[in-house]
């Protein structure tokens, strides 16, 4: 491959930049020694992740009347990057306006796959494909966008034309279509035949976050064919590799100094927005509790709306911990972030998710994993917003959470079941000062009674929003918005409840771990 338009997009290489072939690329012949200096450089600076460098070092070729089109593709490369979604679509679409171009075609269509918007994502990768019907890059970015949102057929039309001509082998073929031909596999119940490629890839050189994916996908083929042992044999390895230490004591010292923090008497003093919104509503708790099953429930109603995991209001909580002084007198403890501040933030953030939604649309979740330990502050950023719980055994969330394949480095817990068994009572208990001390409406949804009476249970959460029920709710895994976390291949499909009580099927793996007293649920109880 010599040029540089047809090498396969890698996250590895930095979002698809080749530091020694772009030049060849971008910019073109005419471009003069300055030019050509600066994009090289910003180009090292991408590559060592420098980001902020590497802006300023391409702000003077984009304040040109004619932009160049390398720096505006390496800008989408840096905006995707600091995960600026929108920003590094307009530059990525920019530069292939400039200078047509796979490389800014196949960020658009990767920051759409991000974006959960599978369409879109499909459009930009059969550009791609129209060239180049083959690239098994792009087939695989297609073909595993399609798998997410549930359209395995789809995915299993895109892919086997290129098996066909390696005459139905799939082991020569790249490791990423392996790796997607394996999770259609999986999708379709054919778990042995998945196993046995998922062990033919993972005996390849790939690299270590592709092969902590596929020994996190082996868990759920073994899980699902009811082999336990080596479900849990595949998961260990994973979550071993990828393994930081956690310290439960320190988690415990720092859920007490949160709890201090946001005590009655301090959150009375503190700043608070004036905001009338009813818009915002938040699902706090445990990961892995049915916080996406529960997105997509009200998602489905045609007055609501989800947005998924949106971090601002985490972002403006690390700004207020960076400046905050206990000691310091009531309206200086959080220093410049003031009153004024706390209002921007809300009206930000209000106007943010407005305009991610439908016209028309009254209420809007955000199921960020953070959220419960922001209720606090986001009680005083949107004193009218309802606050929903999820709750679920924290066996089943042990079992979930060693399974899933969570990043360790933000959730360390998540590698160890007696670490989540930890963090469960600690989330329990911080959900439980926020009733405490707060005069904003919480509801418990509990994950086994959502998903074995939903006619009781859909409504009743749909109501606490201040909405009327709509019948579609019901048929929310029939959504074309693609869920893009661990629970994408279950909300994407109907209601099921063969995930409640799943630890019984790893009873001794979990023997020895102090679990929480959890109330059962039964057809006698509903």
């Amino acid at each position: 491959m010599n040029n540089p338009q047809d090498k396969p997009f890698s996250l590895s290489n930095v979002g698809g930049v080749y530091p020694d072939r772009i030049s060849h690329s971008y910019p073109n012949q005419k471009a003069t020694a300055s030019l050509k200096s600066g994009l090289l450089n910003a180009q090292k600076q991408i590559k060592n992740k420098q980001f902020n460098q590497a802006r300023k070092t391409l702000e003077p070729f984009l304040r040109k009347k004619t932009p160049d089109s390398g720096a505006l593709h390496m800008m989408s490369i840096i905006c995707e990057q600091q995960h600026q979604l929108d920003k590094s679509i307009y530059f990525a679409k920019k530069a292939n306006k400039a200078k047509p171009n796979d490389m800014s075609k196949l960020i658009i269509a990767r920051v759409y796959r991000i974006q959960g918007k599978t369409d879109e994502c499909i459009i930009w990768t059969n550009k791609v494909l129209q060239k180049n019907p083959n690239d098994q890059a792009t087939l695989a970015l297609k073909a595993g966008v399609m798998e997410e949102a549930g359209r395995v057929d789809d995915a299993q039309a895109t892919l086997l034309p290129l098996i066909e001509s390696v005459r139905g082998d799939i082991t020569e073929l790249s490791a990423p279509i392996q790796n997607i031909w394996a999770r259609v596999l999986v999708q379709q119940k054919q778990y042995s035949q998945a196993i046995t490629l998922i062990d033919h890839t993972l005996s390849q050189s790939i690299p270590e976050q592709a092969k902590i994916g596929l020994l996190h996908l082996k868990a759920k083929a073994c899980d699902r064919d009811a082999r336990y042992d080596q479900a849990w044999s595949a998961a260990e390895l994973a979550n071993a590799a990828t393994r930081l230490e956690y310290d439960p004591d320190l988690h415990t010292r720092q859920v007490d100094a949160l709890i201090e923090i946001w005590s009655a008497k301090n959150t009375a003093d503190f700043p608070i927005a004036v905001c009338d919104s009813i818009v915002p509503v938040f699902v706090a708790g445990m990961p892995r509790s049915g916080t996406s099953l529960i997105d997509q429930i009200i998602d489905a109603h045609p007055k609501a709306s989800g947005v998924g995991e949106l971090s601002a209001i985490e972002s403006f909580a690390i700004q207020l911990s960076q400046c905050y002084n206990p000691g310091a007198p009531i309206d200086e403890r959080f220093g410049p972030m003031n009153q004024p501040e706390w209002q921007k933030t809300a009206d930000s953030y209000i106007k943010q998710i407005l305009k991610a939604s439908p016209k028309g649309t009254e209420c809007v979740v955000n199921k960020a994993l953070g959220n419960n330990k922001l209720v606090g502050l986001i009680a005083r950023l949107f004193p009218k917003t309802r606050i929903i719980h999820a709750i679920r055994d924290p066996r089943d969330v042990a079992i979930s959470c060693f399974m899933g394949g969570f990043n360790n480095s933000i959730h360390p817990w998540t590698s160890r079941a007696d670490w989540t068994a930890h963090t469960w009572e600690l989330s329990n208990r911080m959900m439980s000062h926020w009733k405490e001390t707060l005069n904003i409406p919480i509801l418990d949804v509990q994950y086994e009674r959502l998903v074995a009476d939903p006619e009781n249970e859909f409504p009743r959460l749909i109501e606490f929003l201040g909405l009327d029920f709509d019948p579609s709710c019901y048929d929310f895994h029939r959504s074309k918005r693609t869920v893009r976390t661990l629970s994408y291949d279950q909300v994407n499909r109907p209601l099921y409840t063969t995930s409640s009580g799943r630890h019984k099927n790893y009873e001794k793996h979990l023997e020895g771990i102090g679990f929480p007293e959890y109330p059962s649920v039964n057809s006698e109880s509903l």
